[in-house]
């Protein structure tokens, strides 16, 4: 089975990356292998926790679980960071855009509407300094979605984030969202 997936990274109004389509294959536990200086191979494997059934509690524990580990996200190795809290106004434009993608058969980090992240996330009242967004298609569950975005170096990186504090996220058919943010405050 084919995936698509997207990374788009927004940190800092105006400063936009453009988002790359990746093909990924699933896999149960995600392995890399790294040389020593003695040139014998290492393997490192992220372990991720099992789904509960409950979408908000397993996402948060999965990217939570990843981001105490620390991992390799393409060849940047990337060391532990602080865990993300949920955050309600993310979710609600995590919902928003999965919905929009899954009812317009449309996979795109722009809203059918033209909409970018940043008016999304607006739009709800999330007063941000820092936001970004993963979204992906053709997953089946949070696991096999989450270990695609580990497997993509710049999904990796935007869960790796030591800029961001807060995510929501959403599911809506096979298109999934997850946005990322810090709150400015002033």
């Amino acid at each position: 089975m084919k995936i698509l997936a997207f990374s788009f990274l927004l940190l800092n109004l105006p400063f936009f990356s453009m988002a790359q389509k990746v093909v990924i294959s699933s896999k149960s536990i995600i392995q890399s292998t790294k040389k020593n200086t003695e040139k014998k191979s290492n393997t490192i494997s992220i372990a991720l926790p099992s789904e509960t059934g409950h979408f908000r509690d397993d996402m948060l524990a999965m990217i939570n679980s990843l981001r105490e580990q620390g991992c390799k996200c393409g060849r940047k190795k990337m060391p532990p960071v602080p865990p993300l809290k949920w955050n309600s106004l993310l979710e609600k434009a995590a919902i928003g855009h999965a919905k929009d993608m899954a009812a317009n058969e449309h996979f795109d980090h722009v809203g059918t509407d033209g909409s970018q992240i940043d008016t999304r996330i607006a739009k709800t009242g999330y007063k941000w300094m820092q936001i970004g967004e993963n979204i992906a298609w053709g997953y089946d569950n949070i696991t096999s979605t989450m270990i695609g975005w580990i497997k993509s170096p710049s999904h990796c990186q935007q869960l790796m984030s030591n800029k961001v504090t807060e995510v929501g996220a959403a599911r809506n058919g096979k298109y999934w969202v997850q946005d990322f943010g810090k709150q400015q405050n002033w």
